[in-house]
């Protein structure tokens, strides 16, 4: 049974280091100060479909997330997968299934032999019309394919004898195929990746399906919210960005933003505002600190901005609701 709670491997050097590298990575941008963010024009040899080995790989030193479907297989050599904020996993015969703008990071090992296998969603389900940001929402009856995706981070989806040999056999059979592009070689390219993917979908099947029943992705979202919830009580005194909290919750911005709009219908700012201001109230309830005070120590650099957004959500001043109250 390869069904595992989300876990940590025990401390190495080299682990250490990867977990530094993970740290850093998600403060980093292309200019110094946020993650990396691939699109497939960058990493990929075509547009739609492409495979890559250990061979030709590009190099991936930190973590990072891109716009597109990727499965890792791994061959040989032993490392780990960090996605989101888990650790699991990567032996001989691993094969991770990465979604779309999913924090990530597989350490290169030497001497390891992989295949890296990189498709646009229209590509692996061109029937399917979804923001890729709302692929949570779609149920695995509706798109099955999406299975190893959504539930990566709960599964180790590990192969070996007849069924690794097939899974490398696809892989090179693919690379051929879209290093090539002749006639015919998008459709093969498409049926060997679903029977990738399908292979995975049989073996762990009822392992997926009891995970799509306990609604794990509403769950991870609730968790996701409940860690920023965490997070803006712990900042909403400082110049915290959404950027600082997407890396407090391992997602991209793009991604945190759609999520705390649909939970709760607000933006970012919105909700962090509205934490700075049941803060000041809390102080106006119980202090007899200056109301400038009380706005700065909100997080409020500015107090004529403090005092509209004050009397825009609750109808009064400052000075009227701290009368009212007392």
């Amino acid at each position: 049974m390869q069904t595992a709670p989300p876990r940590s491997p025990p401390g190495s050097p080299s682990r250490d280091a990867s977990r530094d590298a993970l740290r850093d990575g998600t403060r980093r941008r292309r200019t110094g100060t946020d993650i990396l963010n691939y699109t497939m024009s960058e990493r990929a040899t075509h547009s739609d479909f492409s495979v890559r080995n250990h061979v030709d790989a590009l190099p991936n030193p930190v973590p990072h997330r891109h716009e597109y479907f990727q499965i890792h297989v791994q061959l040989t050599g032993a490392t780990t997968h960090y996605i989101g904020s888990v650790t699991r996993p990567v032996e001989p015969g691993t094969v991770c299934f990465i979604p779309p703008y999913r924090l990530h990071f597989i350490p290169t090992v030497p001497n390891s032999e992989y295949y890296l296998i990189n498709t646009t969603q229209s590509f692996l389900l061109p029937g399917l019309d979804v923001d890729p940001l709302d692929l949570e929402d779609v149920s695995i009856e509706q798109a099955p394919e999406l299975a190893p995706f959504k539930y990566q981070e709960y599964l180790d989806f590990t192969f070996s004898g007849d069924e690794l040999d097939t899974i490398a056999a696809l892989c090179r059979s693919m690379m051929k195929e879209s290093a090539e592009r002749g006639p015919g070689a998008t459709v093969l390219c498409r049926a060997y990746l679903h029977q990738c993917v399908g292979l995975a979908c049989r073996k762990f099947g009822k392992e997926l399906w009891h995970l799509a029943e306990q609604r794990v992705s509403n769950a991870a979202r609730r968790e996701t919210m409940t860690r920023l919830g965490h997070f803006l009580r712990a900042n909403f005194d400082k110049q915290a960005s959404l950027t600082d909290a997407a890396a407090a919750v391992d997602l991209t911005p793009t991604y945190l933003a759609h999520l705390v709009k649909k939970e709760t219908g607000k933006t970012f700012l919105e909700l962090l505002t509205e934490r700075r201001l049941d803060r000041a109230k809390e102080l106006m309830m119980h202090t007899a600190l200056p109301i400038a005070r009380i706005a700065e120590m909100a997080g409020f650099a500015d107090f004529a901005y403090f005092t509209r957004r004050f009397k825009q959500l609750t109808g009064v001043s400052p000075s009227r609701f701290r009368a009212a109250g007392r």
